[in-house]
């Protein structure tokens, strides 16, 4: 379990650094030069690459890790992910029926990582 752990941290390490460069560049080049709008939609998913590697690492890590702690994980995603479909399904309603600001995509997975950072959290305690 601990190797697992040790090479998850290294891998998602690299995964995150190479995230935060191409981040960093692509605002950058976006906000500095003048593309048209495909090219501009090419830059702007750059970062999304790194963190496709990012699901890859995480999956290796899921699969080597023992039933407990897959079944902490698995919880606390179902968790994370039914919060973050049911608050963002409300708000629409809400968002319609009040004329409230609309709020950007880019907050979903933000939300459901942080979500299920708590959940694990709370699960690891439950299950001590």
């Amino acid at each position: 379990m601990k190797s697992a752990v040790r090479t998850y941290n290294i891998q998602f390490g690299f995964v995150m650094a190479a995230y935060i460069v191409i981040l960093f560049g692509s605002v950058h080049i976006l906000s500095n030069y003048e593309f048209g709008s495909f090219l501009r939609a090419v830059i702007a998913l750059l970062p999304v690459i790194p963190t496709l590697f990012g699901l890859k690492v995480i999956f290796i890590f899921y699969n080597a890790i023992d039933e407990f702690q897959k079944r902490i994980i698995s919880e606390a995603m179902i968790a994370s992910a039914l919060i973050t479909g049911f608050a963002s399904f409300s708000y629409g309603f809400l968002e319609g029926a009040l004329e409230l600001p609309a709020i950007p995509m880019i907050w979903v997975l933000p939300v459901m990582i942080g979500l299920y950072g708590i959940f694990t959290a709370i699960l690891k305690w439950r299950y001590r």
